[in-house]
């Protein structure tokens, strides 16, 4: 078991520390995934839930590294393919040095140097409606391939992936776009996630454990792809964090 209003809480420090040099800086971001399930459905946390996740966008991600690596307090770590010798994700994390966090659900996030909680960004990419699918496959490719590269799965498991891939790839990039100006924002997800372009702006503010977050415009058609009928509980088995383990290394750990 965790302590998982003590998770929640500094999950909230980081949130607010993070996205306030994203205000003061004028990079758009907004919540997204269980974090913006929450504001909709509990105004805070989803109870069971120990992450934060964060949507920034393509056209200013890099330029949100640059500024994170820079302004983030001592005890906050920008992991990413610049800062972690492992890195494989498509996004990357903000990570808490003063806390290591155990995750037997998904054991390959442990392989990396850091382990303290960890705030998601996640990248939201502007491309036609139609390259979507096509897009993603890409993602996923250059997924494994980094896998592949750092050493984490085998050449065989590689090539299986990449022969697959590979094949929907050829089949799709020559496909016409009979409407180039029809664009959403996709994201690397095998589930095909992605936001409808003006269901993000004009991007809006939410109230979330008492703090304002900016978030999507209008919610309900990207939260019902992701959830089906999101305002309904699901079941109490479902009800699992993501860590399996967290311990704080201090008592005096504010990070604000």
């Amino acid at each position: 078991m965790i302590d998982i209003k003590r998770v929640q809480n500094r999950l909230l420090e980081m949130a607010i520390c993070i996205t306030s040099i994203f205000d003061r800086r004028s990079i758009p971001y907004i919540i997204t995934y269980g974090t913006l399930l929450g504001a909709i459905r509990h105004q805070g946390f989803i109870p069971w839930d120990d992450d934060f996740d964060i949507y920034l966008f393509s056209d200013s991600y890099d330029e949100a590294m640059d500024i994170l690596s820079k302004e983030l307090p001592a005890n906050l770590f920008l992991e990413n393919e610049e800062s972690e010798p492992l890195y494989f994700h498509g996004w990357a994390h903000i990570k808490d040095l003063e806390s290591i966090a155990v995750c037997n659900q998904y054991p390959q996030d442990n392989l990396y140097t850091h382990h303290g909680l960890s705030v998601d960004l996640y990248k939201a990419t502007l491309i036609e409606r139609e390259r979507l699918h096509l897009f993603q496959i890409e993602e996923q490719l250059a997924y494994y391939e980094r896998k592949y590269k750092k050493g984490i799965i085998s050449k065989t498991d590689f090539e299986l992936h990449r022969s697959q891939l590979i094949e929907i790839i050829n089949q799709e990039k020559d496909s016409t776009i009979e409407d180039p100006s029809d664009k959403i924002y996709g994201f690397m997800s095998l589930d095909g996630d992605y936001l409808e372009r003006q269901d993000v702006f004009p991007i809006r503010e939410y109230i979330f454990e008492n703090h304002r977050f900016k978030g999507p415009n209008m919610y309900d058609s990207f939260l019902t792809r992701c959830y089906g009928n999101y305002l309904e509980l699901p079941p109490t088995e479902k009800r699992i964090p993501h860590y399996s383990k967290v311990t704080f290394l201090s008592d005096n750990d504010s990070i604000l």
